[in-house]
């Protein structure tokens, strides 16, 4: 009886263990179909001949690292050249704390003759844009340099996949999508046939600093 019962106690242990073995194998076949689907589907977009065209003023507006010049006429203690910081903003004089990022430089201007009304009485204030932080774009996905690039003036895809390298051996060249971060929304889809054929809304459409070109 007691062989027996070692003997029943080892089946059960084997059964339990196949059965284990099953649970764990159809997980895996689970997640492995899962990931496939992940992989088929593009998510979110918009092709980018639905899109309007960007507007000179979304590119003139003010970044990260840009150098403003102040000038309050009569008061010197408030000029100066001052830098927009990682955090959006700017530090003024007198002033405080100021939003920056986004802004055009006239919006600025407004916004810092809005908070002098608090201290002065019409303040009379210019603000120029005294240098200009080179625009950045990231390039990733099946390219052969992913990373960061510079962004010279009114380049677009084209510039910055040529920039990365080109495509990997595995990229899809119908799967190429620009993720906005001024404007937001979904991504942007492009086709690289319609980029070297010469289609307006794909060739015409401007990179901007903080944009991701990401190719699946």
């Amino acid at each position: 009886m007691t062989s027996v019962g070692r003997g029943g106690g080892f089946l059960g242990r084997r059964v339990t263990g196949v059965a284990a073995g099953a649970v764990t194998r159809l997980a895996l076949c689970l997640l492995v179909a899962l990931l496939v689907v992940a992989c088929g589907d593009t998510g979110q977009y918009v092709w980018v001949r639905n899109l309007p065209p960007r507007t000179a003023a979304e590119a003139a507006k003010l970044r990260v690292g840009d150098k403003i010049q102040l000038v309050v006429q009569g008061q010197d203690t408030f000029n100066g050249e001052f830098e927009i910081r990682p955090t959006g903003d700017v530090v003024l004089p007198q002033v405080g704390v100021v939003a920056a990022r986004g802004f055009t430089v006239e919006q600025l201007r407004s916004s810092v003759a809005l908070r002098l009304r608090g201290i002065l009485q019409n303040p009379q204030v210019n603000i120029v844009l005294a240098s200009r932080r080179p625009a950045m774009v990231t390039v990733l996905g099946e390219v052969g340099g992913p990373g960061r690039y510079e962004l010279r003036d009114r380049e677009g895809v084209l510039e910055a996949l040529s920039r990365a390298g080109g495509f990997s051996p595995f990229a899809d060249e119908d799967r190429i999508f620009v993720i906005s971060r001024t404007t937001g929304g979904p991504r942007i889809r492009f086709r690289y046939k319609d980029l070297i054929g010469g289609d307006p809304a794909s060739i015409s459409y401007e990179l901007m600093d903080g944009d991701v070109v990401l190719v699946e």
